[in-house]
């Protein structure tokens, strides 16, 4: 079996996620290390600042009779949004061996009740009271710490119920005498490595969410990982919208903040208004920016309409942009290229804490391409080539689910991805999720995110492609637009080629030649999509249709599109509604 290794080295790993914010507040005491608005401009918390709050949390939580003795296994859920009462708190519960279970604000009531009673939470932290006092008295918490004023009607309803409130204020307010400082501090820094600090829990696109358990020493490893490649400086500037709920943002790029003594300022859009984002961009100026495609399309099309955009965008300090979760089209990280700034794109999951591997610090990338795997990380390939990996940075298991543990993990301790790849150059180049392969009716295998991947690469004013065609003669595609582009399409967008359609009838006409092109490149004449329909809506999380993280949900799209799907594959689209719209596509003789 091949094995691919990282060049570089793992220097020490820190034992703790409390001693390294610790240290980080004795060395950095006056330097920023937070920034969030409040009533109007930002305000900046110092290391000192940051640290001071970390310690009178702790103390709470370690006074608190029902956390207080179970420090190492009790856990502590998180339905909020990001904020820096959130930041302190979270980071605080996790500092002192207790475990915290972040979920996504935004998801159905219904859901939220069950992770919830699932996790079997000593305490929900929410700054959405009134959400979780309305949830079902089953799956509804006896005890609630509300990072915001709850309205007064709801709170009396939950403490006429039996409910427990706590607020942070106080919390916050409370000076520590100097021998609980201490003994704070002691405790901190006693954690063992290989406590369980967290279950993050799966964005859920094939079922009910699974709870992946990370330790101590799965997050600080990752981060060890990259001070071995980009050998970051203290004082870094990052703009962060990422939700916490999620990989990317709550263990990636926020730990990455807090480990390398950076500031990390929120962004008060949220990524849902990039005109707000990009405001926030020119005030912060962030030496590193961590994205999504989808933001990062929509932020391009803003840089191709306005000069002044483009010159606050890229300023002197941005030394490089991240992407992950989804591939980034090769149209829109040219953009990034022609200002001389690096696209590093990297691979991982939530198992993985999630990093697994990266690309070089490089002007040019790849298509596909997600480089190589981080220090001290293995990767290798099964028979079927499935992306296998092994490391500190790989979970323990999922929570209260040993059979999906026992799926997930080899006799010889590999964990299997779910991912398809194959090795070559430039390191790991990602074919398809496993699940998404299909055969066609000959029996032809094909890998949908390749196909994809030439689509998103073609043309940026596709926000998603969807390919699919089990048991089908041909593949079939659905083409959702990047509406915020088309505002922009006068500005620029697209290569010297392109046909800068002006909406979803454009794109429809534009996008057949360059499927008919793309088709007539296909190194596998089977490959080609013969059927496709340009489908003139947003996709949203709040219909299902996407993961927290952006990602497309499969079997939702079938289901939601299901008249799409069935008048391609019988050809017949006169009742289709007007803003669906088929390509004109022209098989081979």
């Amino acid at each position: 079996m091949q094995v691919l290794r990282s060049p570089y080295q793992p220097g020490s790993i820190v034992p703790n996620i409390g001693t390294m914010l610790l240290d980080n507040a004795a060395r950095f005491a006056a330097a920023p290390a937070f920034a969030e608005r409040v009533h109007g401009p930002y305000r900046f918390w110092s290391w000192q600042d940051f640290a001071e709050d970390l310690r009178r949390v702790a103390a709470w939580l370690l006074r608190d009779q029902h956390t207080a003795g179970t420090a190492g296994g009790g856990r502590i859920a998180f339905v909020a949004g990001n904020s820096y009462a959130r930041y302190v708190t979270e980071l605080a519960t996790m500092a002192t061996g207790l475990v915290t279970v972040p979920i996504f604000p935004g998801y159905p009531a219904e859901l939220t009740g069950r992770l919830i009673q699932f996790s079997d939470v000593d305490l929900v932290v929410t700054d959405q009271p009134e959400r979780v006092f309305a949830l079902d008295p089953g799956v509804r918490p006896r005890r609630v710490l509300v990072l915001t004023e709850p309205d007064p009607a709801a709170l009396a309803a939950f403490t006429a119920w039996g409910g427990s409130l706590y607020r942070l204020d106080p919390v916050l307010q409370t000076e520590l005498p100097a021998e609980e400082r201490a003994r704070v501090e002691a405790t901190l820094r006693a954690v063992e490595p290989e406590r369980l600090t967290l279950i993050m829990y799966t964005s859920g696109t094939s079922g009910f969410p699974k709870g992946v358990q990370l330790s101590h020493r799965n997050l600080m490893s990752q981060q060890q990982a990259l001070a071995a490649c980009w050998k970051p400086e203290p004082g870094l500037r990052l703009l962060s919208y990422l939700p916490w709920h999620h990989s990317f943002g709550g263990l990636f790029e926020r730990f990455f903040a807090a480990h390398f003594g950076g500031c990390l300022a929120l962004d008060d859009s949220c990524g849902r208004d990039v005109d707000r984002l990009l405001v926030n961009f020119a005030e912060i100026r962030p030496h590193v920016f961590f994205s999504v495609p989808k933001i990062y399309q929509e932020i391009v099309a803003r840089v191709q309409g306005s000069p002044a955009v483009e010159q606050a965008f890229f300023h002197p300090e941005l030394r490089f942009v991240f992407t992950a979760a989804a591939p980034l089209p090769l149209s829109t990280s040219v953009v990034f290229r022609d200002h001389g700034v690096p696209v590093v794109e990297g691979w991982g999951l939530t198992e993985t804490s999630p990093g697994v591997t990266l690309t070089e610090l490089e002007l040019t990338r790849t298509p596909g391409v997600v480089g190589w795997p981080m220090a001290g990380i293995e990767v290798a390939l099964a028979e079927d080539g499935e992306i296998l990996v092994r490391g500190p940075n790989v979970m323990s298991g999922y929570f209260r689910n040993d059979e999906a543990t026992a799926a997930v993990f080899t006799a010889d301790g590999w964990f299997r991805t779910g991912d398809l790849g194959e090795f070559g150059p430039e390191g790991v180049r990602i074919l398809s999720r496993k699940e998404r392969m299909f055969k066609l009716s000959n029996g032809e295998k094909v890998f949908p995110a390749q196909i994809e991947q030439r689509v998103h690469s073609r043309c940026q004013f596709v926000k998603y492609a969807y390919v699919f065609g089990s048991g089908l003669r041909a593949p079939c595609m659905l083409v959702f637009p990047n509406q915020q582009l088309f505002e922009g399409a006068a500005g620029g967008a697209g290569g010297p080629d392109c046909g800068r359609p002006a909406d979803t009838a454009g794109l429809a006409r534009c996008l057949s030649e360059c499927v008919q092109a793309i088709n007539a490149g296909q190194p596998a004449r089977f490959e080609a999509v013969r059927r496709a329909l340009v489908v003139g809506r947003e996709l949203s999380i709040e219909n299902n249709e996407l993961t927290p993280s952006f990602k497309l949900i499969p079997r939702r799209i079938e289901e939601r599109y299901a008249d799409c799907i069935r008048a391609m594959q019988e050809e017949r689209y006169e009742d289709l509604p007007a803003d669906v719209l088929p390509l004109t596509l022209v098989e081979p003789r």
